[in-house]
């Protein structure tokens, strides 16, 4: 009895470890079904990882073909997404597998299923289908996905939108209540996305693409004239995602028609892409550069030098486009497709590069018009004088035009590029200063920061450029701009309303129109303007761009604007900057108003470029009156001001020493610099030496206490 129990437990073991694979397995094909996202994936993993392992291969494969011979006729679509996530795993694992024209009838039936993720997943399944069984399964599933896309290519109509012809004439104070009160219903109407209505058609242009991608070279029979003007048709259609999976699958077919066949027809496509190089949808723009960069790796060198004055002026603006993926891509396509010969043919099709981007400067997207200065900033640094000064005036009136834009960011780029081309051609510029100059002055107290600190950088440029005679433009300007932080009243009402403004409505100030001031006599007597007939090339601004429209400008952004000024005349300047320390240092005490703190943070962070460009021997006389006001802002409570403060607190340490800087500080002073978090600890030749004890002592002993209760 004991040797049969044994038998009998030995003849079972295998029995049951084989069952509960297949249990196990079951289980997780019906898992593919589940209503849970993270079960479905979880499952589709772990049916992978089981066909890797030897142990369960040939059961798992065994579920899975029972599962896929059956019909996907689930009432519920999770059902319905099981079966092809079962076959889509299947086809991954056997190439084979001899029922294949079931999953394409099955998968035919499914195009136009209900349920989108159900329509998705056909996709996958289809692309595997045609890389193993290539021209049989396009002449199968290619003439119903056609069809699925003209059945789907108009809109569908919501039933509440259908009019009813023959109902009898409604009286007239019905018809203006029914038409002020009406029902709007979501998604019908004006309150329709635009990517809604459409039923199938994306989903079945992925499946297209899904075919085309999977079968390669052998779908080159198949593309014929109806379906490359479909194509075409699917770039210019009114979804995005309908446009953005044509320039997809635009970009696949390039692959796989390589070489001399693309010239039949890349010609006309590249011709198609200029548009969506320039589309305002990032995503849609980003399908096009995938496909300029197939075209232009794939066809032939000579075929190239036709397509590139088609597609260069788009491709190079989207080198500075403000979304990453469409610069970045575009940044390697150009060095993939031009290598070294990239300014060569900037020079060669320059009308057409210009053409563009003045168009891109009048667009109605404000990143595209910002990126319009950029370009043509990067045209006058980098390409030949003889290419740039014919198209000179073209580009000062672009920028010009860009300069009195609505959107900061616009007139930002106009004011670093038009100091680039002051600063590349300085004669050429000279007539247009007088009206550049106000431009960039006004810039100096915008409301934005960064703005003020640009304007800064580009009248830099101009002094370069021009030297005495611009000095004697922004020295003035820098004199009138710093102190007007005194005149900052101790409270900053943006907006005086007179009553409450309702939810949801924006208040737009009126601003009082500033009297004209005329500053050519300023600008001829520094021999800045010397032919004022010039001017009359300068074309005025069509009045609907206006700049002014923002809330009112404060003083305290002067004074911020004048200290990046005073920053880079030290750069440029240096003595010119000297005079302007003591008025810097008075600003830095103000405190009377609540942007203080912001304008402090300024001074210091420039503050220590401008010890840097003056040097140890010329800045140390004038040390004395920062002290106070940095070791406050030290210890303000702003983070910012203080992190902005204990650097430069570092920076001046470093410079003199950290003992010659200790012994001007007062015990206060020296305790909040040593428990600081925000001064970092001494670098370079000083790194690591101990600051010896002063004899300074505090005249107020309840100060000290409080800094020796901190200490402890």
């Amino acid at each position: 009895m004991a040797v049969t129990g044994t038998d009998h437990d030995v003849c079972d073991q295998p029995r049951s470890a084989a069952e509960a694979r297949t249990q196990a397995v079951t289980s997780l094909v019906d898992q593919l079904g589940s209503t849970q996202h993270l079960d479905r994936e979880r499952a589709r993993l772990r049916l992978r990882a089981s066909l890797k392992d030897a142990g369960t291969t040939e059961t798992t494969l065994n579920e899975l073909r029972k599962r896929v011979s059956e019909q996907p006729t689930s009432e519920d679509w999770h059902g319905r997404l099981a079966w092809l996530n079962t076959a889509e795993i299947l086809l991954e694992s056997q190439r084979d597998f001899t029922e294949w024209q079931h999953i394409v009838t099955s998968s035919v039936s499914l195009l136009e299923d209900g349920e989108v993720r159900v329509r998705e997943a056909i996709s996958s399944c289809v692309r595997l289908l045609a890389a193993q069984h290539g021209a049989q399964v396009v002449q199968c599933m290619q003439p119903a996905i056609c069809q699925s896309i003209e059945n789907n290519w108009e809109r569908t109509v919501h039933p509440a939108l259908v009019s009813t012809e023959g109902s009898p004439p409604a009286e007239l104070v019905s018809e203006v209540l029914n038409g002020s009160y009406q029902r709007r219903i979501p998604g019908t109407g004006d309150m329709r996305h635009g990517s809604e209505g459409w039923h199938a058609l994306e989903t079945s242009c992925k499946v297209l693409q899904g075919l085309i991608q999977g079968s390669g070279s052998a779908y080159k029979p198949f593309f014929d004239d109806p379906m490359q003007q479909r194509l075409w048709l699917c770039l210019y259609h009114p979804n995005r995602f309908i446009r953005e999976t044509g320039y997809e699958t635009c970009g696949d077919l390039c692959k796989i028609f390589a070489g001399s066949p693309l010239q039949t027809w890349g010609k006309d496509l590249a011709v198609r892409l200029q548009d969506g190089l320039s589309e305002n949808w990032s995503q849609v723009r980003l399908a096009a550069c995938h496909a300029v960069r197939a075209l232009l790796l794939t066809c032939d060198d000579s075929f190239t030098e036709e397509l590139l004055p088609l597609l260069l002026p788009q491709l190079c603006f989207n080198r500075w486009h403000e979304s990453d993926g469409v610069r970045l891509y575009s940044q390697g396509t150009w060095q993939q497709a031009l290598k070294q010969q990239g300014p060569a043919w900037l020079a060669r099709c320059l009308p057409q590069v210009l053409q563009y981007y003045e168009s891109q400067a009048r667009s109605n997207n404000n990143r595209g018009r910002e990126a319009a200065c950029y370009c043509m900033a990067e045209l006058v640094r980098k390409l030949e004088s003889s290419a740039i000064l014919p198209n000179l005036s073209r580009i000062m009136k672009a920028l010009l035009s860009a300069f009195r834009d609505d959107s900061w960011p616009v007139r930002d780029g106009a004011c670093l590029a038009t100091a680039s081309c002051a600063l590349a051609y300085p004669e050429e510029c000279r007539p247009w200063l007088e009206v550049l100059f106000p431009l960039w002055k006004r810039q100096l107290d915008d409301n934005v920061w960064s703005v003020r600190a640009h304007a800064a950088m580009a009248l830099a440029d101009v002094v370069r450029a021009y030297q005495q005679a611009a000095l004697d433009v922004v020295v003035p300007c820098l004199r009138e701009m710093l102190p007007k932080a005194q005149e900052q009243p101790e409270t900053t009402n943006i907006q005086d309303l007179d009553r409450p403004t309702p939810p949801g409505v924006v208040v737009i100030p009126i601003i009082p129109q500033q009297p004209h001031t005329d500053t050519t006599a300023l600008f001829q007597s520094s021999g800045l303007i010397r032919n004022k007939a010039a001017l009359t090339a300068i074309g005025d601004s069509c009045g609907c761009m206006e700049y002014g429209y923002t809330r009112p400008r404060q003083p305290w952004e002067a004074s911020d604007g004048a200290v990046y000024l005073l920053r880079q005349l030290a750069e440029v300047e240096p003595q010119q900057a000297v005079p302007f320390l003591s008025t810097l240092a008075h600003i830095a005490r103000l405190s009377h108003f609540p942007q203080a703190r912001n304008l402090q943070e300024t001074i210091w962070k420039q503050l220590g470029a401008i010890m840097s460009a003056l040097g140890k021997r010329t800045f140390k006389p004038y040390l004395e009156p920062f002290i106070e006001p940095l070791f406050d802002s030290l210890t303000c409570g702003q983070q910012t001001t203080a992190a902005a403060a204990g650097e430069f607190i570092g920076q001046v340490r470093d410079l003199l020493g950290p003992n010659i800087w200790a012994g001007r500080l007062s015990f206060e002073q020296q305790a909040a610099q040593t428990h600081s978090p925000h001064v970092p600890p001494p670098a370079g030749q000083y790194a690591g030496i101990a600051v010896r004890p002063t004899t300074h002592r505090s005249s107020s002993s309840s100060a000290l206490a409080g800094f020796q209760d901190v200490a402890i």
